[in-house]
């Protein structure tokens, strides 16, 4: 951005020294430091800031998308529920056998799918131990041969 050499800050450094004096130059530093940190601070304020607003825009578009997201599902929601009252309603079920209009799920309750029987395992302690699961936390050290 600027561009001072290391010489260039000595010169002014010296011209600083004999225009403010060995007594005034500690104290105009420490006030030049005091700025600078005000200003850099300033200017971290003003990026969050600007960070923040940018974030809350997304934010609010972010809803926005959601919402449509969440109005289509329901909108794909029941037009499937009313396709499928549709389909159940039809006198194709009059023509079925009394066994297979039974079987026919109600279009007013979800299809849940049926939980499948698991095999019940045997407790570990059941189990029978083989070598391996047997002596696998067993730490064994070897003796060297003398």
């Amino acid at each position: 951005m600027f561009d001072i050499a290391f010489s260039e800050l000595i010169v002014v450094a010296l011209i600083a020294l004999v225009i403010l004096g060995p007594k005034r130059l500690p104290e105009m530093a420490r006030a030049a430091g005091r700025w600078t940190a005000r200003i850099r601070r300033f200017i971290d304020d003003a990026k969050r800031d600007v960070h923040n607003e940018l974030r809350r825009e997304e934010l609010a578009e972010l809803r926005q998308v959601h919402q449509q997201l969440t109005d289509t599902k329901q909108l794909f929601e029941n037009t499937a529920h009313n396709a499928f009252a549709g389909i159940t309603d039809s006198p194709v079920s009059e023509t079925l056998p009394d066994y297979q209009v039974k079987a026919l799920p109600d279009a007013a309750t979800p299809h849940t799918p049926k939980k499948r029987a698991t095999k019940a395992r045997p407790a570990a302690a059941a189990r029978p131990k083989t070598r391996k699961t047997a002596r696998s936390h067993v730490r064994t050290s070897r003796k060297p041969k003398s």
